[in-house]
């Protein structure tokens, strides 16, 4: 294990999709020790590689209206229990509610949008106007999001 370069103090949470959007998350964030860290995800089995973290299940949104609202609810209740102070994410759907009632509840937005397509992701579309940091991996995104900072090197 490498030593951290950097150490983050605030209250962070990462909300993610497991799968690739979670290596996406570890891969961008290597380096910084996180001494406060919560999770918010949908069940999923990548979750039990996740031993000894705080780790806060929402309902999958999957593009339905219901299930979105239903994770919103939950995200608001999770927002409100932990408060932190930085939310870092990589997407997909089931992220976007935690990111927007962040917001509003004072929190720092940083999105990464995924590097799995040079198209936006409809996450980063919605993200994009509540982030006070969105990172993008390609040039050919800051079409779309003029805004954003271009990372400087792969994050996958």
């Amino acid at each position: 294990m490498t030593t951290p370069r950097f150490v983050e103090r605030r209250k962070t949470c990462w909300v993610y999709s497991p799968g690739g959007h979670l290596t996406e998350l570890e891969r961008a964030t290597q380096g910084i020790h996180f001494e406060d860290l919560y999770h918010v995800t949908f069940p999923s089995g990548r979750m039990t590689e996740l031993p000894g973290r705080r780790v806060h299940h929402v309902c999958h949104p999957r593009r339905a209206v219901v299930r979105t609202l239903w994770n919103a609810v939950q995200s608001a209740f999770i927002l409100l229990r932990e408060r932190p102070r930085l939310i870092i994410s990589t997407g997909a759907d089931v992220a976007v509610p935690t990111l927007v009632l962040g917001r509003l509840v004072g929190a720092r937005i940083l999105f990464i949008e995924t590097g799995g397509t040079l198209q936006p992701s409809l996450a980063g579309r919605l993200a994009y106007p509540f982030s006070h940091l969105f990172v993008v991996p390609w040039p050919e995104k800051l079409r779309a999001f003029p805004k954003a900072v271009l990372a400087d090197g792969p994050l996958l």
